[in-house]
């Protein structure tokens, strides 16, 4: 069978499982299996040997039973960079590029050299990397207390070959010294623990709860972050937030009671509230 029959014959299942984006999917599969970019899929259509066509089955097996093709092919993009996931870390979402997007605008106007960045809940390490690739005179340190997210973010490092961006396993706060950083970002856990069961199947059955659980309010890691926030910023410092759907409101209030005051608040494309930028008062 040739590749362009069996793109085909993908987008079709996938559709008919009402798998969002099905022929990007298609696309991806049979791309990363034949090893291939797109152009040379159409300009070769290369005939599929049996081990690879067994493999591509594979994974759409998988991915019908909702595993996250991320997960299936192992890999993403994000800010075009490469990032390398798996079980037990959060993939990457295309909204999460607007906080890096802002940080790098904001930063750019200031030209702080040699200043730090902290990347709070940094996972596989995607914001912190992307913020170290295109800012290379900062120095970005990424915490998380998962050991398996760390393992991934370092691998990450690696692969992109960042050397300005250095990566611990944490809690929070916890390795560093006080008073360090100009800059906090962070993508924390804000599901409600109650809403976690009513997400997608990719999401609730695959990544990582504990990634995703903000408590029973969705605001417990905001309330965590804020109010420990003063003591490692620097004074004219600014705190980068990725916040859920309908919390900026209670997420200012925090902010407000913990020393902070909006400096901006970002929508995503779908016009949901998405990122919180916040300064010392």
């Amino acid at each position: 069978m040739r590749a362009l029959e069996k793109l085909r014959e993908i987008s079709k299942i996938l559709r008919e499982k009402n798998i969002i984006s099905a022929d990007k999917e298609a696309h991806d599969i049979v791309c990363h299996v034949l090893k291939i970019d797109k152009v040379k899929l159409y300009s070769h259509d290369p005939e599929i040997d049996k081990n690879k066509l067994k493999k591509i089955d594979n994974i759409v097996l998988r991915r019908l039973k909702r595993e996250p093709l991320q997960y299936l092919i192992g890999e993403c993009y994000f800010f075009n960079i490469k990032i390398k996931v798996g079980k037990g870390v959060l993939i990457p979402r295309p909204e999460t590029e607007i906080l890096v997007e802002e940080f790098i605008k904001i930063e750019k106007t200031k030209n702080k050299k040699n200043s730090l960045v902290l990347d709070l809940c940094t996972g596989s390490g995607c914001i912190a990397l992307a913020i170290a690739k295109n800012l290379p005179y900062l120095k970005v340190f990424g915490v998380d207390i998962s050991e398996r997210a760390i393992l991934y973010a370092k691998k990450n490092k690696k692969i992109n070959n960042i050397s300005n961006a250095f990566f611990i396993v944490g809690d929070l706060f916890y390795p560093f010294r006080k008073n360090s950083f100009l800059y906090i970002t962070a993508n924390p856990p804000y599901v409600k623990t109650q809403e976690i069961e009513c997400l997608q199947p990719e999401i609730k059955d695959y990544e990582p709860k504990k990634a995703l659980n903000g408590g029973k309010t969705g605001l417990f890691y905001y309330e965590k972050i804020l109010n420990e926030a003063t003591d490692y910023l620097l004074q004219e410092g600014l705190v980068f937030l990725e916040i859920g759907k309908s919390q900026a409101n209670s997420i200012e209030e925090i902010a407000n009671n913990s020393g902070f005051k909006m400096v901006k608040i970002v929508n995503d494309l779908a016009g949901i509230e998405r990122v919180m930028i916040l300064k010392r008062c």
